[in-house]
């Protein structure tokens, strides 16, 4: 054991060595949800998502894209790890005589994450639609959904209305104005204050879009 951690803190696996046992740390944490698996994933003000933009660029040109960055650097230092290991085992007695151990071992260092990289970008491929982003969608991009009323009748007090994908909302005309059950109304306006929808019938919002064409 002690033979096989001096030779992972050597030139030049200690350059993936430390970087993997801090992401073996975070792991833990985030596996025990004390932290966000993508905590490195600025986004927010507009220089946070100025910077996330460069990190996506960055990331795609690797082909690392489409996962979170804690994601990506876990497997490019896996693999880094790996190749590195290897390479202080079979290729640094190459160029005993030629350069300097450290000299070599940083060139072990940087041959190790090139190669590592293709690998990553491969490995990371399936991991893409775990990690895809689905926008939510907001009461107000329901405006101009059609639905029918379900209740006997809709005033400005009390109505519902459900739509062609089975949602029901609570649905609200204009003051002194009613719709009938059964009726096919469109939501043309949200309230936020009582989380309600307003409706007019079909023949309601034709007549209104005919009056702002003439």
């Amino acid at each position: 054991m002690e033979v096989f951690l001096e030779y992972i803190f050597s030139m030049p696996i200690v350059a993936f060595t430390i970087p993997l046992m801090i992401m073996i740390v975070f792991w833990v944490f985030a596996l025990i949800g004390m932290l966000d698996i993508e905590i490195l994933d600025f986004t927010g003000d507009a220089d946070a998502e100025s910077t996330d933009s460069t990190g996506s660029s960055f990331l795609e040109s690797l082909g690392l894209d489409g996962v979170p960055l804690t994601v990506a650097i876990t497997i490019v230092e896996i693999y880094g790890f790996a190749f590195a290991y290897l390479a202080r085992k079979f290729i640094m007695p190459l160029f005993d005589g030629v350069l300097t151990a450290t000299a070599a071992g940083f060139v072990v260092a940087v041959l190790a994450l090139v190669i590592a990289l293709p690998f990553a970008t491969y490995t990371s491929r399936p991991f893409r639609k775990i990690f895809i982003t689905h926008e939510a969608v907001t009461k107000s991009d329901l405006i101009g959904t059609y639905c029918i009323v379900t209740t006997q009748t809709v005033n400005e007090s009390f109505g519902q209305a459900r739509a062609e994908d089975g949602m029901v909302y609570s649905v609200r005309t204009a003051p002194d104005h009613q719709i009938a059950g059964g009726s096919r109304v469109v939501l043309i306006d949200f309230n936020k204050d009582n989380d309600t929808f307003t409706v007019v019938t079909e023949a309601e919002l034709m007549a209104m879009s005919s009056t702002q064409h003439i």
